[in-house]
């Protein structure tokens, strides 16, 4: 999931009217399904923020403490307005400040933990006298997906214990996370010092973000040692840090819109890829989204080259209202799988059990469903003749470590398992004949292949990007490896 970070992110935005798919027909903007939410404060607090006229009212559980509110108005990042509130409720009147058809962040600022915190994401327009929440494209998308967070003991249990890239168990990472969390009162301030180290100490790579070879390891070990990371590399670490200290966490993939701009335009479609990761963190009885990447203070570009920026936490315990103003969420690395059924080809269909299996049942081609790869386990269930791998069929499924292909599969079409990330070994059996483009790429964890002579054609980049592979490979098949941008580690003829 190769981010690629836009160091002119800022919590202020603003937009003039255009030909925008956040517009109705009568060219406004259109207004949230909601007029409140809650914000999760970094201890553990709450701050309600409520939309009434032409004001904004906050109240909650939050105890007697001082806030600044910033009005940001952002196609020049200037502050249009600041105000000042305390107590356990306060009201601010914006309307006053506020141009029509323009969008507005609300930027709030507090202090704790010694430091100073923002929760940047809330993002308004005014109509009128009234003031509303905007309507993002990802908000109802996300009230679905975001359902595979479960609250139940066993779901919870699950997301405590290590998995690949997250090796909360490691004693090296266990000694990180003790460091980083000695003296913590509480798992509030433990979460908030891990996500306060990754995102001020170390540094976003954008050398490596912008290398068009594979192979880069963001295991959280890895990436605490080395110091720096793209998305996925921050999100392990953290998500390993807090199982480390029985705090359940999980790493989150989907979209992340760079710029406000893509925000207000770009609408997501069936066919796009997730491109971002980040993590959610269960505290308080509840899962809340934290995107360490958007708050990254420092980005290395190769060599000595490290920039520094202002350090913020905008992205940290966000409700899903204000986390789906940029972010699209298509699934999470749980352990559990969501127990679904339906169609995957002609005459094929598939059922996903609650333990993670994908259980593949018929005959002839199959396809998965795009975006249901929720699954740490493929079966294909005795008596069914599955004859064809259709192209990205198991694209992008994180959590599969092992493939049994059946006998009866002859084709392994284009990019059929791309992107399998902690895909170890995978069986092809003598009969197969023919391995699409890209079938295997950027299967970085594959360790060892047996091509069976049955094979006539591997196809371009078919095991590119998988740095650890050792592949055997019959004698008549000359130069399948040609452009490859990172080799396997080793090759051998029978």
């Amino acid at each position: 999931m190769f981010l690629r970070i836009i160091t002119s992110l800022i919590l202020c935005a603003s937009f003039t009217l255009g030909s925008f798919p956040v517009l109705n027909r009568k060219g406004d903007f259109v207004r949230a399904s909601y007029d409140s939410y809650t914000l999760t404060l970094c201890d553990g607090e709450t701050l309600d923020i409520r939309l009434a006229g032409g004001k904004i009212l906050f109240g909650g559980s939050a105890s007697d403490r001082e806030y600044s509110i910033a009005l940001c108005k952002a196609k020049s990042h200037n502050v249009v307005r600041n105000f000042s509130g305390g107590g356990t409720s306060f009201t601010v009147d914006v309307a006053h400040y506020m141009d029509e058809d323009t969008l507005y962040t609300v930027i709030i600022s507090y202090e704790v933990y010694g430091v100073t915190v923002t929760c940047g994401d809330n993002i308004i327009f005014k109509t009128g006298d009234d003031v509303h929440f905007w309507k993002s494209v990802n908000y109802e998308y996300n009230l679905e997906t975001c359902s595979e967070l479960w609250t139940d003991e066993q779901s919870l249990k699950e997301c405590l214990e290590p998995m690949n890239d997250v090796e909360c168990d490691d004693p090296v990472l266990i000694a990180y996370s003790d460091r980083i969390c000695a003296g913590a009162s509480d798992d509030w301030e433990k979460t908030f010092r891990i996500y306060y180290y990754i995102a001020s100490e170390m540094a976003y790579d954008q050398a490596e973000a912008n290398d068009s070879s594979g192979g880069y390891q963001d295991g959280a070990v890895s990436v605490l040692r080395d110091g720096k990371a793209i998305c996925e590399g921050f999100a392990n670490a953290f998500a390993a840090l807090c199982r480390a200290q029985g705090i359940p966490a999980v790493v989150e993939f989907g979209i992340g819109f760079g710029d406000y701009d893509e925000m207000t335009t770009r609408v997501p479609t069936a066919e796009d890829w997730a491109d971002h990761a980040w993590a959610a963190v269960f505290l308080g009885g509840k899962w809340h989204f934290v995107d360490p990447t958007y708050d990254m203070a420092r980005v290395y570009n190769g060599r000595n080259d490290v920039k520094t920026y202002a350090e913020e936490t905008s992205y940290y315990l966000l409700p899903l209202e204000a986390f789906s103003n940029d972010h699209r969420i298509y699934d999470a690395d749980t352990g559990h799988g969501i127990p679904s059924a339906g169609i995957c080809g002609d005459d094929a269909t598939y059922e996903i059990t609650r333990d993670g299996t994908c259980h593949i049942s018929g005959s002839g081609r199959i396809k998965m469903p795009s975006g249901v790869n929720c699954f740490r386990k493929i079966v294909f269930e005795p008596g069914s003749n599955i004859t064809t791998i259709s192209k990205d069929c198991f694209s992008d499924c994180d959590l599969i470590t092992n493939v049994i292909i059946p006998d009866t599969v002859k084709r392994i079409e284009d990019g059929a398992f791309d992107t399998c990330e902690d895909l170890e070994y995978v069986y092809l059996p003598e009969g197969l004949e023919y391995i699409g483009d890209e079938a295997f790429d950027y299967c970085d964890e594959l360790s060892y292949v047996w091509i069976p002579d049955s094979v006539t054609h591997i196809g371009k980049w078919a095991f590119d990007d998988c740095p650890r592979l050792f592949i055997s490979i019959p004698s008549h098949l000359d130069g399948f490896n040609d452009d490859y941008d990172m080799k396997p580690m080793f090759i051998e003829r029978h």
